[in-house]
């Protein structure tokens, strides 16, 4: 059977059932002794409230302050998180966020050096604290939440000097973005007369708020920032960001050159496609495909940025145009929304807040769902370990659950300098619901590398692997060609981020039209996250490799392979076991399994050491009929497991570099990994996947069911017929997703 008519299977979940697998557990001997950690803890507070005490009132909203809890790195689990202890004393969690320490003691034997652990802020009264330094040495093991006091590597007073991020050293005056915990309508208010007293002036008209935080535009003096620091409910102070410049250079040499278009309408008119961008110029028309949509209130369009929307939407319709050449009929319709004007950048310091204004009006107030989504547009900054972007929280929360799929371009900082991570993945590419795209240099699958302005992760954990794939975005010796603004049509060479993101979400939306809505957009991110060649590139650089752009490659498989596709929806308490389908008799040589699985979680934006709400546990068995029987004799309900989705196959070798947290690739919400098994060592193996999930960093009481898309792919390169037997054994179960078009590809 030829390769065109070897379709991806679908109805895997046909073959999935929901089993119970005891939870394994144990304790743990605590690092501290209680004595230990009480004197420990005397004299953290101590040195805590005495800086409490030096803090001026109206710094202190009714009287609450606000210290940083770090706990020690083997109880970082939603288990440990000390909300009895907090309870005792009268204190509340309001964020979180991750820091890389040395422990003073481990508690065992075999340790790293170091490791990332979690960080809480904890907020209450003055009093309070001083209560707890005045009882903590007459406290026993008895008191409730006694037991968290060992499980706690430090305790500080959280002050002003430690919540400035770098500012620029040349200036005297500050356009600020204050973000801060939980606050209330009352607190803001005596925020704007502590911040009278700083001789700062907050901006309230332009304050936006993002699931427990509070974003809000400050003017400050270079010497008063500090002390408007010290307000007790600010989290963060940094400097106002800027939106990204539009390309990361200009081409060395700029030539046009003519294209044949065909004015024929788009493949799939149902779907719906939303790019968000500068805008159309009025001197081309796109209207047989494009819809130009500007929301309430915009300034006036600004040639530049419709340039820059006009290449995006064309990377789009068609991918990467050739001189001389005729373009491809473009696959669906697009609505281009205008969110850049005049405006934009003429007073620079609101223009990120503007933008992402009109984004999401559009995204809150649209009737129905976009399936597809792209950014080429974001704040001109690299990501933080422990900071989240009210881009980045915005869309996040938007985009929970999967109903729409979205490319961000990942940035073009990647030749900036690396040892400051400036070259690093720029907001809201670090989204864990979006698929941030960088850029390679090829259009070809055999060589290819990335291009050098293309950022860099890692991205944050979770969310480690980012950015989430490249695609061709142009280079100085290779343009990608889009249309430029002329009649007739011309095309022009440009290079950037910008235009792969667009490029990777045509190979997106090519799925959908192939295949209609069988496929839902997670199953598409898993497919195309599946299908990604890393080859031998850096994950920081690649991510989950290089996407495929070839249409036919995407929806079919070799004849000694067999790629099976799992959607639905993970219980709550126990494990789904979706089987691996081999096919019925002997098997020769070394069979290859790569799985790809994803979810689309609820984030928690306030703590970005525990940003996402669901993760994922898998464990793979091999072999069905061996259990290894203890020694009592007892034979376990469920077979041996192997390794499968660890650290060391998830992120390589030199993984613990990567590793931020302890068990932290649990919480990541795209897991892909390829293995090598020996044919005589499968037997009906499975998969059995938990769905944990948490909230705050602490349990949920009533977590609901999240989707999930996974996608197996079985490789025999000894079984030239692996397809066809496999499609045999489940004939009943499996069906071959036939495309309901076939998208013919320019030659």
């Amino acid at each position: 059977m030829a390769r065109e008519n070897n379709f991806l299977l679908g109805n895997g979940e046909h073959l999935t059932n929901t089993v119970n697998v005891p939870r394994r557990g144990g304790k743990k001997i605590p690092p501290y002794s209680f004595p230990t950690a009480q004197k420990h803890f005397s004299q953290w507070l101590g040195d805590a409230n005495e800086k409490f005490n030096k803090m001026s009132s109206s710094a202190c909203p009714n009287d609450e302050v606000t210290a940083l809890v770090t706990m020690h790195p083997r109880y970082i689990s939603k288990s440990d998180f000390p909300i009895e202890l907090l309870d005792t004393v009268g204190l509340r969690a309001v964020g979180g966020r991750s820091k890389r320490i040395k422990p003073m003691q481990w508690g065992i034997e075999k340790h790293p050096e170091e490791a990332v652990t979690d960080q809480i802020f904890v907020m209450g009264k003055r009093s309070d604290f001083t209560t707890w330094y005045r009882e903590i040495n007459n406290w026993t093991e008895a008191v409730t939440g006694a037991k968290h006091l060992s499980h706690i590597e430090d305790l500080s007073a959280h002050i002003g000097v430690d919540k400035v991020q770098a500012l620029p050293e040349n200036r005297d005056e500050y356009c600020l973005e204050v973000v801060f915990h939980e606050t209330s309508a009352s607190t803001l208010d005596m925020f704007e007369y502590y911040a009278k007293e700083c001789d700062a002036y907050p901006i309230f008209d332009r304050k936006r708020e993002s699931k427990g935080l509070i974003f809000l535009p400050v003017y400050a003096s270079k010497e008063n920032v500090h002390k408007l620091a010290d307000f007790s409910y600010i989290r963060v102070v940094r400097s106002m960001p800027t939106l990204r410049p539009l390309q990361p250079e200009v081409l060395r040499k700029v030539q046009s050159f003519p294209i044949k278009m065909n004015i024929e309408p788009s493949v799939d008119q149902a779907l719906r496609v939303a790019i968000f961008d500068g805008g159309i110029p009025s001197s081309i028309n796109l209207s047989p495909w494009v819809n130009l949509i500007e929301p309430p209130g915009i300034g006036a369009a600004v040639p530049e940025y419709q340039e820059h929307g006009l290449a995006v939407t064309s990377a789009f319709l068609f991918g990467p145009l050739e001189p001389n050449k005729g373009a491809e009929r473009p696959l669906c319709h697009v609505d281009h929304i205008r969110v850049l004007d005049d405006k934009t950048g003429s007073n620079g310091d609101f223009e990120c807040y503007d933008v992402l204004d009109r984004i999401l009006h559009v995204l809150d107030n649209n009737s129905e769902p976009y399936h597809f989504l792209n950014f080429s547009v974001g704040p001109d900054i690299p990501i933080e370990d422990d900071e989240v972007t009210g881009w980045t929280a915005s869309l996040d929360e938007r985009l929970c659950g999967g109903s729409s799929l979205t490319t961000v371009a990942a940035g073009n900082s990647g030749n900036l300098c690396s040892v400051s991570g400036l070259n690093r993945i720029q907001p809201p590419s670090d989204a864990v619901n979006v698929m941030a795209i960088g850029a390679c240099d090829s259009v070809s699958s055999l060589f290819w590398k990335r291009v050098d302005y293309s950022s860099v992760g890692p991205g944050r954990s979770p969310g480690l692997v980012k950015p989430d794939g490249l695609v061709f975005g142009g280079s100085q010796h290779s343009p990608f060609y889009v249309l430029e603004s002329t009649d007739p049509y011309t095309i022009k060479g440009t290079m950037g981020t910008s235009f792969a993101a667009p490029y990777g979400l045509r190979s997106a939306a090519a799925v959908r039209v192939q295949l209609g809505n069988r496929f839902s957009p997670l199953a598409i991110r898993a497919l195309l996250t599946h299908r990604a060649e890393s080859e031998d590139h850096s994950l920081t650089e690649v991510g989950w490799g290089r996407l495929e752009t070839d249409y036919n490659k995407l929806i079919t498989c070799d004849d000694d392979e067999a790629l099976i596709v799992f959607q639905g929806e993970l219980p709550v308490g126990s494990h789904l076991r979706a089987p691996v389908p081999l096919p019925s008799g002997d098997l020769e040589g070394m069979i290859g399994i790569t799985a790809t699985l994803v979810i689309a979680p609820e984030v928690d934006p306030s703590y970005p050491n525990t940003y996402t709400r669901g993760g994922l546990e898998v464990t793979f068995r091999p072999d069905s009929t061996k259990r290894k029987i203890s020694k009592e004799g007892k034979v376990p309900l469920h077979a041996n497991s192997k390794s499968f989705f660890n650290v060391k196959n998830l992120f390589g070798s030199g993984a613990y570099e990567y590793e931020l947290r302890d068990e932290g690739h649990k919480w990541e919400p795209c897991l892909k990994v390829t293995q090598q098994f020996k044919s005589a060592s499968l037997n009906a193996p499975c998969f059995d996947i938990y769905y944990h999930h948490r909230g705050e960093g602490m349990k949920l009481k009533e977590p609901a069911p999240i989707q999930y898309a996974l996608v197996v792919s079985i490789k025999a390169n000894k079984v030239v017929d692996l397809y066809d037997r496999v499609l045999r054994t489940y004939s009943n179960i499996l069906i071959p997703l036939r495309p309901q078009n076939r998208i013919q590809i320019r030659s």
